[in-house]
């Protein structure tokens, strides 16, 4: 119908021209109108026949007789004894026209629009979510989004249940007062990095002027930094100091900050529910969008809890490692940050004054100490500024440019990438900062808390080169983790973690005590997060089987391509490194010159690692079983399942908390009977396996790796720009900022 008005449809009539108000002036009949909104008007002289129409039409809403002509007065309830309607009059309240509708009309009219207001047209219902078996706790999802039972297909193989909870007013991580080495600061001026935020270059790429010593620009080869004059890593179980710490505390559990980690990510994970990584810090423009941990660091984590003379020492499980030049450049690296130049000399191999290892080993190292429950953690302590606040303690980080972390042991075909731009997809350090959130951050943020520190202080190189540095304080890295920069959230989270974990240890070695074990935790991503925890008793045998699988390996591949004598063989010969041409490198020489690392490379065809994803359901994963016989010995299987109390109230996660929130965790811990607990480690462990997987050469003929090619095809066009920077260099000379050198 055709209609010409100011006002709105529900609005009262008043200013308006429609051809049914023309009709019924005229004494006409108006029509029903079905399709349109605003209700049907009839005149004086409607029939029976059309009122009983009118009533089947509107459900039987009769106008009550006699009632003023105000539309907005609200609606009344129909007069159901009145059949007969009311005579018309006409009305001029508001300046409205009369338009010669009848009392019983406009009556009918208003109680028709309360009548649809009120029974307005619902949205149709959700389709309900896919749930893969397993994958949920129940078929109604908890309103509070946090865990209730434990997933459907173990509900049946629960053998006992453990309750109980943690707060985060109980108790804090206190520092230990154990006398320590003093921490070196700071060389070649970076101090200054500390005190900028974003990142500081060492060579401003426009006006190419150097920020500090050029001296910096190369890192010395890894062919002439002398490894064996580095002390050896010492692990838990094999620190006798950490573990007279633990005794004179009174304490069971020792652990370092590296073997720590990889187990407090997935309490994280589990306490979380999988919160996603927070990228606000990078630019709109970069094309990466991805908010989830990267897969290694998703995958399961695996550790050994070593006993002796009533202390358990946590061990990082070193099954699945293999050689990659980055374990020792980070070493030296270190050195080079921290000592001034003539004292990093010394430790190349061909310097008339090298440091001896006897030298070497007179160098105390610094170690923090700090406890919580039943727990003693060890940090090492790298470098030291007074001014920072805090502590003034922070963390040395190597970073390697994408294109040799995609393929580190492999990596001549990522040598030459360069990073050029501070935003980008590639050749940036946005790039290098995005990988960083995904793949380190939660790893750096541990074990700054571990050491009580302030934050960490990040070398960007790309093996041959360094770029720039930059100064991530912890709030930073709370920022991209937990979504905002006040740390009591990650540190109240830190803590429960610790508190869940020392629940687990405990009803662990109430089953086995006074035995070594080993253990595998594996957060799922699933509806109901919960965590899946395997104990297995070992030996020491066992433990030294397991931890030296590849050490020979390792030693093999890093000593050939480091040109390393290994120790205990005074007589061994060395391999001399290729003389250097002296003219630019092509993409040949350059592809061709480190051919004493190819040996190494596996020649046979590798399967393609299947995509390990976490929030798969745990039966559903791989359903290949493992080519080593399935153990037979005693396991114990578990189920950890957290419930979030946020100052009383349920919640998912935590979000925006205060040091004057409290949070509680009400966790459950189902034991699972032995023959369920058999098919689930042996899934969890191919999991683990597939995850950290070494990436053969023959996966660079897969679709799958185009991303990998094309950092590849990066590197060889980032030698091209080195060769002709450093000709530009040769011909114009290098400019220092003052005081730089």
């Amino acid at each position: 119908m055709l209609r010409v008005s100011s006002r709105s449809v529900t609005g009262p009539t008043r200013g308006h021209v429609c051809f049914s108000c023309l009709a019924l002036q005229s004494g006409a009949q108006a029509r029903l109108r079905q399709l349109h909104t605003t209700p049907t008007l009839f005149s004086k002289h409607k029939t029976a026949r059309t009122n009983k129409q009118w009533n089947k039409t509107t459900g039987g809403l009769d106008a009550k007789p006699n009632r003023k002509h105000d539309h907005k007065t609200s609606p009344q309830q129909p007069d159901s004894s009145s059949d007969q309607p009311p005579s018309s009059e006409t009305s001029a309240q508001d300046g409205t026209q009369a338009t010669g509708e009848s009392s019983e009309a406009t009556d009918t009219k208003d109680q028709i629009l309360a009548a649809l207001t009120k029974t307005q047209r619902q949205p149709p219902p959700k389709k309900p979510k896919k749930v893969f078996p397993g994958q949920g706790t129940d078929k109604k999802k908890d309103t509070s989004g946090v865990a209730s039972s434990v997933p459907k297909h173990v509900v049946k193989s629960i053998a006992h249940k453990y309750n109980g909870s943690v707060n985060s007013a109980s108790q804090k991580v206190e520092a230990l007062d154990v006398p320590t080495a003093p921490v070196p600061g700071l060389s070649f001026g970076l101090d200054r990095v500390l005190f900028n935020p974003g990142v500081y270059h060492l060579r401003d790429p426009r006006s190419r002027v150097y920020n500090f010593d050029p001296y910096l620009g190369s890192i010395m080869p890894v062919t002439e930094f002398d490894f064996n004059t580095l002390k050896d890593y010492v692990t838990s179980s094999k620190d006798d100091a950490l573990r007279d710490v633990a005794i004179n505390a009174k304490k069971k559990y020792i652990g370092s900050s590296s073997s720590m980690t990889s187990v407090l990510s997935h309490f994280h994970y589990l306490l979380s529910s999988w919160r996603e990584i927070d990228i606000r810090t990078v630019s709109q423009g970069f094309p990466e969008k991805s908010r989830n941990f990267t897969r290694l660091l998703r995958s399961p984590a695996a550790m050994f809890l070593h006993y002796q003379d009533g202390v358990y020492a946590i061990d990082a499980d070193k099954e699945f490692d293999s050689a990659n030049i980055l374990m020792n450049l980070g070493k030296s690296m270190e050195k080079l940050l921290t000592l001034p130049k003539e004292e990093f000399e010394r430790y190349r191999r061909s310097h008339e004054n090298k440091i001896s290892p006897e030298e070497e080993e007179n160098i105390p190292e610094s170690y923090h100490y700090s406890t919580y429950g039943d727990f003693v953690m060890r940090s090492q302590l790298d470098a030291y500024d007074p001014r920072l606040p805090g502590t003034g303690m922070f963390d040395l980080k190597t970073r390697a440019v994408v294109s040799i972390r995609m393929d580190a042991k492999n990596f001549e075909q990522g040598l030459g990438y360069q990073i050029k731009n501070r935003f980008g997809a590639y050749e940036s350090y946005e790039r290098e900062f995005y990988d960083m959130i995904r793949a380190a951050f939660l790893k750096y943020s541990l074990q700054v808390r571990i050491g009580r520190m302030d934050g960490i202080f990040v070398a960007f190189h790309n093996i041959e080169r360094i770029f720039g540095f930059q100064y991530v304080s912890l709030p930073e890295m709370d920022q991209a983790l937990h979504g905002q920069t006040d740390t009591t959230l990650g540190d109240t989270e830190f803590q429960l973690s610790l508190g869940l974990w020392n629940e687990v240890l405990n009803k662990a070695t109430e089953k086995y005590p006074e035995q070594s074990l080993r253990f595998h935790f594996d957060t799922r991503d699933t509806l109901t997060p919960c965590m899946y925890i395997f104990v297995e008793p070992v030996t020491k045998e066992e433990i030294h089987a397991i931890q030296n699988k590849n050490k020979d390996e390792i030693e093999a591949y890093q000593n050939r391509l480091l040109n390393i004598i290994p120790k205990n063989e005074p007589n061994s010969q060395v391999i001399e490194p290729k003389p250097h041409d002296p003219k630019p490198e092509s993409e040949t020489e350059a592809e061709t010159k480190t051919e004493p690392a190819t040996p190494e490379v596996d020649p046979k065809p590798k399967e393609s690692p299947a995509i390990y994803d976490s929030s798969l359901p745990p039966d559903e994963t791989f359903n290949k079983a493992p080519e080593t016989p399935e153990p037979q010995g005693p396991l114990l299987a578990f189920v950890l399942t957290a419930k979030n109390i946020i100052n009383g109230k349920p919640a998912a996660r935590p979000s925006n908390f205060t040091s004057a929130d409290l949070w509680t965790v009400d966790w459950e811990l189902s034991e699972l009977t032995n023959k369920q607990s058999r098919h689930l480690y042996k899934q969890c462990q191919i999991r683990r396996e597939r995850a950290v997987a070494d990436k053969g050469e023959d996966e660079l003929d897969n679709a799958a790796n185009l991303y990998l090619r094309n950092l590849q095809k990066l590197a060889r066009d980032g030698r091209k720009y080195r060769d002709e920077e450093d000709k530009r260099d040769k011909d114009e000379g290098v400019v220092v900022l003052n005081g730089a050198m």
